[in-house]
């Protein structure tokens, strides 16, 4: 009987154990589920285009873009992107309006307005001086189940371009998809009335070209004795730089300035289009803000 009372007393603190450590186990469950959702909530929160705060807005998108379109994948074809790429860097050659588009899901979009003008800054659009700085500017299209909405912001460069004006393209390229359901006829109506509206108010910067001076020739048999003096220096000055050339070992078709030798490997290269571009000429062209990032007005 003692024997047997010990059984039960050892069955019983063990099934107390287990039911201990069974509480316990479910208590911790509990509060690393509720931990996980709160950071799970909270980041999500904070990587939404349009709730994050300067200096990267939570948003890290590259700087430099294959198309002045970002997000288009799954979206509209890369044709239609392309078409876009025609007139925006027209814009943007013409020092008009250096445009980007960004098309996001609602899911990803936190403020609209907020993320128009957080993306705007962030990839730095707009000339940083001269006359046309800050023409920086950002359509963004947020993609809802059945339609879009579309959303601008502008650099602080652009003031002619008006809110009514720019409502109104943000509604055509909206009633586009609402009877297309195309997202490709969207964008092509939303840049196509861009283009009108700011070309409207903005004509193409055309830089001056410096003006030839005109030489005057002398004349008279003083002046062509002047002339012929100067031409016979020349000729004498590049046989002695040949001269000189052949004492050092180096004859006149040997030198190449792209090639190795004396001057370096490599010859002379500029990381900005030189004699040899550091980026090479083969790549695809690159498109980006020029620095300045400075915007004003959103709807």
């Amino acid at each position: 009987m003692r024997l047997g009372s010990v059984h039960c007393t050892i069955s019983y603190m063990d099934h107390r154990n287990s039911f201990l450590r069974l509480y316990i186990l479910s208590i911790c469950a509990v509060l690393v589920f509720s931990l996980s959702v709160d950071f799970t909530t909270g980041h999500a929160q904070t990587s939404l285009c349009g709730n994050g705060s300067a200096p990267d807005y939570d948003l890290t998108f590259d700087f430099q873009q294959p198309h002045w379109t970002v997000g288009w994948e799954g979206y509209t074809s890369e044709r239609t992107v392309d078409e876009v790429d025609i007139i925006l860097d027209r814009l943007n050659e013409d020092a008009i309006a250096q445009t980007m588009i960004l098309i996001q899901p609602q899911e990803q979009v936190g403020i609209r307005t907020n993320c128009a003008v957080h993306f705007l800054r962030y990839m730095q659009l707009g000339l940083p001086t001269g006359e046309r700085k800050d023409n920086g500017f950002v359509f963004l299209i947020v993609v809802e189940p059945e339609s879009i909405d579309v959303h601008y912001a502008v650099g602080l460069g652009l003031p002619a371009l008006t809110a009514r004006e720019l409502t109104n393209i943000n509604r055509a390229a909206e009633a586009a998809y609402q009877s297309t359901h195309s997202m490709d006829e969207a964008l092509l109506t939303l840049v196509q009335a861009f283009d009108i509206v700011a070309r409207d108010n903005y004509a193409p910067l055309i830089y001056p070209t410096p003006t030839p001076e005109d030489i005057t020739l002398p004349s008279g048999p003083a002046g062509i004795l002047a002339l012929c003096g100067q031409l016979c220096l020349g000729i004498f000055l590049l046989l002695f730089v040949m001269w000189m050339l052949t004492q050092v070992g180096m004859s006149p078709g040997g030198f190449n300035p792209s090639g190795s030798g004396p001057w370096g490997q490599g010859g002379f290269s500029s990381g900005r289009g030189g004699f040899s571009s550091g980026r090479g000429s083969s790549g695809p062209r690159m498109r980006g803000g020029s620095g300045s990032g400075r915007s004003g007005r959103t709807n």
